[in-house]
């Protein structure tokens, strides 16, 4: 037989495209090679931080059932120890979360964080400001250098999105101007902190992201636009840019692509713990239009504000109050004007942890809370703040609204619809015994065990937890529930006792 000749690759395809051409063979094994060196460098200063993945892998993401301030920052910090990275995927510094713990001597310390993502106190955990959250550059810059002294090596284990959206000084401006100009009847009661008008920007094509800092000439053009889309001043542009300025080296030293590490980490079987921002109430799809912010607060955020799969979750932990709160304007169907509203707001400590407005306060919402799990499917509940309730002869919670002109409604976001409706209330027997700092589930009085039933009974999703207190320790757990179970760490998963697991799924070549 006539010996074989190798095939001859001609330089360029036979359509004359441009590019060398290589056999399939060949090309692909280097290019998996090269992404596989590409996701371990990714991947090495997590290992670094918080070791190889655990045994058991966990996606959490932690949401509210109301309007927000429900506790979610504590929540995610309670939760943290059992994830590797704890991530903020909506929302900007209109948020306030708060987190109360005691420190090595004992001590009680108060942490308030508005961009970075509550639980970066625990050390061995990274954290990411993920895409689709809106970073305000000096509100940043504050709390890396404020709350670094108690947070050890912050700046080693903090990533921020070169794809997430700044908000810029004009924004804040813009926003003062707009609840200005709206008066005080038709004022959406914003934190005033630009985040509209920054949405604005980044809807309409204009907005200056992270990674924009690197490019000077562009930041401007992108600035001046801005200027003229909101009709201020162009002289304005020289203080824009020098507050950027201002803040850029700090920005940028922490800026990457965590839409890329975070499928990276999830790939490997690491577990993230997911902190929302306001509530379901808030949603600007979904919401009490226009009474809502601009960013989304429902579970969707977490597809659109991180690039994670949503379905990978499997934990979806919603925090309720035990009452009713709510800040700025629109309807509040339980809303207590009396002496009850009062107490509530005394005994809750209920000021905006952003702005330190006077919360408005009443009975919980159950009709509310029933549309909240219809829409965000959450698979465990924390009633948060149950021992704001202790002393009450009796609790009172809304089961039904009256609706207009007669007959019986469901929660229904729309304002002139709500505004018209009147609850329904159940009474249940109050406990006079303290609940602040109860541990153990059985150890609540009956009555206030009997209101955690009722709830879980009327919303079909297991009553996981009570908040009977601020600090990390006040919860108290229901045995044997989904959300004791992954906050009791496997054997193998304890310091030093990890061992590598392979990937969870195989990305397609």
């Amino acid at each position: 037989m006539p010996e074989e000749t190798a095939p001859v690759v001609p330089p360029v395809p036979p359509d004359g495209g441009g590019g060398a051409v290589t056999e399939r063979p060949v090309l692909l094994p280097a290019l998996l090679e090269a992404r596989e060196r590409r996701r371990r460098e990714a991947l090495a200063p997590l290992e670094e931080i918080a070791g190889p993945p655990p045994s058991r892998q966990h996606l959490t993401w932690v949401g509210d059932l109301q309007q927000g301030d429900g506790g979610k920052g504590a929540m995610t910090d309670r939760l943290t120890p059992f994830h590797q990275i704890t991530a903020r995927v909506q929302g900007g510094d209109n948020a306030g979360h708060t987190t109360v713990f005691q420190d090595a001597e004992g001590q009680t310390r108060v942490l308030k964080n508005h961009l970075l993502p509550s639980g970066l106190r625990h050390p061995r955990v990274l954290g990411v400001i993920a895409n689709g959250v809106l970073v305000n550059a000096e509100t940043l810059a504050s709390e890396v250098r404020e709350l670094g002294r108690e947070m050890p090596a912050l700046r080693n284990r903090l990533l921020v999105s070169d794809r997430a959206h700044l908000v810029l000084p004009l924004h804040r401006e813009v926003d003062a101007r707009q609840e200005r100009e709206r008066g005080a009847s038709q004022a959406i009661g914003t934190t005033r902190r630009g985040i509209g008008p920054a949405n604005v920007s980044k809807v309409n094509r204009i907005g200056v992201r992270v990674g924009d800092l690197r490019d000077p000439e562009y930041l401007r053009r992108r600035v001046e636009q801005n200027l003229r889309f909101f009709q201020l001043p162009p002289r304005q542009a020289d203080r824009e840019l020098a507050w950027l300025a201002r803040h850029r080296d700090l920005v940028l030293s922490l800026a990457g692509d965590s839409v890329g590490f975070l499928n990276a980490a999830v790939d490997a079987g690491y577990s993230v713990v997911l902190e929302g921002a306001q509530g379901p109430m808030l949603d600007i799809e979904h919401g009490v239009y226009p009474y809502v912010t601009t960013s989304p607060t429902a579970f969707y955020s977490v597809s659109s504000g991180s690039g994670l799969d949503g379905s990978l979750v499997d934990n979806r932990v919603g925090v309720l109050k035990a009452y009713q709160t709510m800040v700025g304007n629109g309807p509040f169907v339980t809303e207590d004007l009396s002496t009850l509203g009062d107490r509530l707001r005394s005994a809750g400590e209920e000021f905006g942890t952003t702005t330190g407005r006077s919360r408005r306060c009443g009975w919980l919402d159950l009709v509310h809370a029933r549309w909240a799990v219809a829409l965000n499917r959450y698979s465990s509940i924390v009633v948060t703040k149950l021992d704001v309730l202790d002393g009450f002869d009796h609790v009172g919670i809304c089961v039904g609204y009256t609706a207009p002109g007669g007959g019986h409604s469901d929660f229904v976001p729309d304002n002139a619809h709500l505004s018209r409706c009147a609850p329904v209330y159940c009474w249940l027997p109050g406990w006079r015994t303290s609940t602040r700092g109860v541990r153990d589930y059985a150890d609540l009085p009956a009555e206030a065990r009997n209101f955690l039933r009722c709830i879980e009974d009327y919303l079909g999703v297991e009553v996981a937890a009570a908040g009977v207190g601020p600090a990390q320790h006040d919860l108290a757990l229901v045995p044997g529930s989904r959300l004791a179970r992954l906050m009791t760490p496997a054997k193998e998963d304890e310091p030093g006792a990890r061992a590598p697991v392979p990937p969870r799924r195989t990305p397609p070549p």
